[in-house]
């Protein structure tokens, strides 16, 4: 009897737990239908998740918001245009009378995404590509694109090459680069813009196509920089001369105002160096001027000029300069000379402390080594009653030479001691005479020359080198 509740007992509950998995089976069926019914509701008017429309997401938006967006391009659609030094503009549908024409696709779709079929959405992804043509006003673009910041007068501004810039004594010459400009080709920039609109296109960047007009010469361009190495080249020389006992300086800061520089071009004003180098020449040279002189007497006289002093070969330093210059060049040398004084300074000065004094007033001579009297001599100079007079000034000893003989009209003469200063005028040795000073020379004196003892004239031969200062006076 107990055996047989019990299995009563399992019947019943068994029967209980049938019941309870129906009706949860009828909840779960009745709100699946309501979930069903809800999204055939739902989906009716909106469209499906993963729903994308010309590359944007449309996932669970109304139809007809979408439809208002997708035909009316003022909702939703703008053109921004970017361009050189900050500019940009935006233009809008409205700006330039722009719709859009679509075909039935649109439709089909909608009809196609019905509440119905809706779950469909979780297994598939929908993408969708809307044919549609764009039309605008053309004269709307034009004017529109004309009062752009792009075409606005203040902004166009003229590209500018690059060029080789100023010299600067830290620096030397650098080159400016080149400047783009602002200036755009209107009808480029126009058909660009209409693509672009036709397309959809979010943006469009000038900077990028060509559409702006550029500078000719670029900061890498090959000739402006083998012209950039070539001034640098020039500046970079430096010549330290000394210039008759002054130091004088040729360096970039000098250089760089003979420099003329076109686009590409680099040219070296040989005239302003010409003139430089003749206006040191006329500093320091002292060939050919007058010179104060103090006598062993203690006069003070002013000495003609002579043949003597520093004189400088100004065309042939000209080019040596140049040459420097061109090859940049940095050395210390002397210019070039046609003649040298003994000593450096101004007139009088570039006699020095060592000189044969000549007296021919007093028909006496004077050997001065470094400031002291080495030896005292009187002498015969020219014949004055012939004419022969011996010229005053100040020379240059042009040589020495021993047992030379010399020769003019009607004679031939040799002699032990030969020193020319001026021409063929010299020192030297008479041992045909007996008597030398006095007033000699007024009437037997020589064709010239400077006749001394022979002593003597072996003793100054002794000191006498090329160039030694010989000064002549009366």
């Amino acid at each position: 009897m107990s055996k047989r509740k019990l299995k009563d007992g399992q019947e019943e509950r068994g029967g209980t737990a049938f019941r309870r998995a129906m009706i949860a089976a009828g909840c779960i069926a009745a709100a699946a239908a309501l979930i069903y019914l809800a999204g055939t509701f739902f989906f009716a008017g909106h469209y499906y998740w993963r729903t994308w429309i010309d590359g944007t997401d449309y996932s669970l938006r109304s139809k007809e918001q979408v439809r208002e967006e997708l035909l009316n391009p003022s909702v939703t659609y703008e053109l921004q245009i970017k361009g050189r030094e900050g500019m940009e503009d935006t233009m809008t549908p409205a700006e330039l009378e722009m719709i859009y024409v679509f075909d039935d696709t649109l439709d089909r779709l909608n009809a196609e995404m019905t509440g119905l079929k809706w779950p469909t959405m979780l297994f598939y992804r929908n993408h969708y590509e809307l044919p549609k043509m764009v039309t605008y006003s053309e004269k709307a673009l034009k004017e529109r694109l004309s009062g752009t910041v792009f075409f606005d007068k203040a902004n166009i501004h003229a590209p500018v090459d690059a060029y080789i810039g100023a010299y600067s004594p830290d620096k030397g010459y650098e080159i400016v680069e080149e400047y783009p400009g602002t200036v755009l080709d209107f009808d480029k920039v126009k058909a660009a813009v209409a693509a672009a609109l036709e397309d959809m296109e979010d943006s469009l960047d000038l900077t990028q196509g060509g559409f702006y007009s550029d500078a000719a010469v670029k900061a890498d361009d090959k000739a402006l920089n083998k012209a950039l190495e070539k001034a640098n080249r020039y500046v970079g020389a430096e010549v330290t001369y000394d210039w008759n006992g002054e130091k004088e300086v040729i360096d970039g800061d000098l250089i760089s105002g003979w420099i003329t520089i076109d686009g590409s071009q680099v040219e070296l004003d040989e005239e302003a160096v010409r003139a430089y180098i003749n206006g040191l020449a006329k500093k320091h040279d002292t060939y050919g001027r007058d010179r104060n002189f103090t006598t062993s007497n203690g006069d003070t006289i002013l000495l003609k000029s002579g043949s003597y002093g520093w004189w400088t070969d100004r065309a042939g330093e000209t080019e040596a300069l140049l040459a420097s210059v061109r090859n940049g060049e940095q050395v210390e040398r002397e210019p070039l000379y046609f003649a040298r004084g003994y000593a450096t300074g101004r007139p009088g000065e570039d006699i020095g402390s060592s000189y044969v004094e000549i007296d021919m007033g007093n028909q006496h001579l004077y050997l001065y080594i470094d400031g002291e009297i080495i030896l005292e001599s009187d002498f015969v100079s020219g014949n004055i009653s012939r004419g022969f007079g011996t010229p005053a000034g100040v020379f240059g000893l042009t040589y020495k030479e021993r047992n030379a003989t010399l020769r003019g009209e009607n004679y031939t003469t040799p002699v032990d001691y030969w020193m020319p200063f001026n021409g063929n005028i010299g020192m030297h040795d008479a041992g045909w005479r007996k008597s030398f000073g006095g007033d000699i020379y007024m009437r037997n004196g020589s064709h010239g020359c400077i006749n001394l003892p022979k002593d003597k004239a072996e003793i100054i031969y002794g000191y006498m080198e090329h160039n030694f200062p010989i000064v002549c006076y009366y």
